[in-house]
């Protein structure tokens, strides 16, 4: 169950999809709690706290995997008749704010895709500093397994812009963020480095 302290004063990690990904070191994780986004839940940290899912089909098309690999909350956006899944371990759905900057609800998040919608949750769960892992924010993923890639247009144009109308909500709240993504295109948070 998702509530607005379960991560109050910690830092959080969110694991998302990018090519730097494929070398990560999970040490670095530490005992943190940790959100990871689609795959990054089943081959790179199955421990996570959260799964975070934006597209609720993947649930389906990973349903084995998932029931074998996390046992952890596994998150959805509202997508499309979820009794039609019939899957055999819980999913929490939460509306998406397709048009919003930044969201205060748990039940809704902002974001334009799944690594936005995993910092606002992770803000929304108290963490006082989240840290970003594999945010390269340019085409292509760790992995082939992406049923729907993205298109490349779309992290200059759309994913981008999401988390930079994001930063000034975290900062008002008094969330600290840190990029750690080697070589990433996102530049409205500071590398771990100048964040600590």
């Amino acid at each position: 169950m998702l509530t607005s302290d379960m991560f109050q004063g910690e830092t959080v990690h969110i694991l998302g999809g990018g090519p730097s990904m494929a070398d990560f070191d999970c040490s670095v994780l530490r005992l943190d709690p940790v959100i990871a986004v689609n795959n990054a839940g089943l081959d790179i940290f199955p421990d996570a706290d959260i799964l975070f899912v934006m597209d609720s089909r993947w649930f389906n098309w990973n349903r084995d995997r998932v029931g074998e690999n996390h046992s952890g909350i596994r998150v959805t956006r509202q997508f499309q008749a979820p009794t039609n899944w019939q899957l055999p371990w819980p999913v929490t759905e939460v509306e998406h704010d397709k048009f919003g900057d930044f969201s205060e609800s748990l039940d809704r998040l902002a974001g334009t895709h799944g690594g936005a919608m995993a910092l606002n949750l992770a803000a929304l769960t108290g963490a006082e500093t989240i840290i970003l892992h594999g945010f390269d924010m340019r085409p292509g993923n760790y992995h082939t397994d992406h049923k729907t890639p993205s298109q490349d247009h779309l992290y200059q144009d759309s994913f981008i812009p999401s988390l930079e109308g994001m930063a000034p909500h975290l900062a008002r709240m008094g969330v600290k963020v840190g990029n750690a993504t080697p070589g990433s295109a996102l530049k409205c948070f500071p590398s771990t480095e100048q964040a600590a």
